[in-house]
């Protein structure tokens, strides 16, 4: 049985017209989405993730995160999408390592980066 935010991706992910099964009948749910970097993703970057994932954080204060793996800006998200996708929304999330945002919010990143992560 799958997961909530496992479901939520595959949801998302097949609105957009990404699902494997083939389904050529158009869809609109991302053109329908109202999430953007500005209103969804940036907020939930500082939220969750820039504690450990930014720039300006200092090596020894980075609880083992990448030094060079940062959220800082819109392109910083883009270029670790898929890793984020993997860690934050699958089925058994590892990224926050300390718990972090509910199913409903990882659900809509899952949404947010599978409709391609909009500015």
């Amino acid at each position: 049985m799958r997961s909530w935010p496992s479901l939520a991706l595959a949801l998302a992910l097949a609105a957009c017209g990404n699902d494997r099964a083939g389904d050529d009948a158009p869809d609109t749910s991302c053109d329908d989405s109202y999430l953007t970097y500005q209103n969804f993703g940036e907020p939930f970057a500082l939220d969750w993730c820039r504690g450990c994932h930014s720039e300006s954080v200092p090596a020894n204060m980075r609880q083992d995160a990448p030094i060079d793996v940062n959220f800082d800006r819109h392109a910083d998200v883009m270029r670790w999408r898929d890793q984020i996708v993997k860690r934050s929304t699958g089925e058994a999330p590892t990224m926050p390592p300390a718990g972090g945002p509910s199913t409903e919010e990882r659900a809509l990143l899952a949404e947010w980066l599978a409709c391609g992560g909009r500015e």
